[in-house]
């Protein structure tokens, strides 16, 4: 080799041009670029993968959060229909019956707590929840200077008629009076089927 250098030996430029085409060609096997690709395709591949499985899962998410939203409606369905069950049949009958005059007691019971003036009607709803049962609702809307006679009107209406819960209650203050929105829920048998 150092023979050739003494001797200037000069390449000519199609020699030139060989030798560097065949360092290219070289270059090019000794780069791993299928590695490369392959690593390119595992990582769409994967990127695919974790999109499905996320799908599945938000929908695995919904559909539990749906289920226990109705797990919790009939936990709910299954108390009030425990609560409309008493031990003794004869209370039975009397929670579930129709209550005839139920008007009218209300408005003793207003007079009995102060309430002033004279009751106007209820709003009333019936709505068939269960078979051969009913949810009634009765929307009062009362105003009075003082809120005492007003709130002991509800506890003593929930205390007197069997059956009688409160499903709703709003307080507003009016001028030189208060208002109260109270929604009451009673369930009761249906007389005709």
């Amino acid at each position: 080799m150092t023979d050739h250098v003494g001797e200037h030996h000069r390449l000519s430029p199609d020699e030139r041009y060989e030798l560097a085409l065949a360092a290219e060609a070289s270059a090019r096997r000794n780069r791993p670029s299928h590695l490369v690709v392959a690593a390119g395709l595992v990582f769409i591949v994967s990127c695919a993968m974790l999109g499905f499985t996320s799908c599945r899962a938000q929908r695995a998410s919904q559909d539990l959060q749906r289920r226990i939203s109705q797990r919790d409606t009939i936990a709910n369905l299954l108390a009030e229909l425990r609560a409309l069950k008493p031990e003794d049949a004869g209370e039975s009958a009397d929670v579930m019956s129709p209550y005839l005059g139920f008007r009218s007691e209300m408005e003793q019971i207003a007079k009995r707590v102060g309430v002033p003036g004279k009751l106007e009607f209820p709003r009333e709803r019936r709505s068939q929840e269960l078979v051969g049962i009913e949810k009634v609702t009765y929307d009062y809307t009362i105003k009075g200077e003082s809120l005492g006679p007003l709130l002991a009107f509800v506890k003593e209406a929930t205390a007197t008629i069997p059956g009688l819960r409160v499903a709703g209650l709003g307080v507003r203050p009016r001028k030189n009076q208060w208002e109260l929105s109270v929604k009451f829920e009673r369930w009761e048998r249906m007389t005709q089927p």
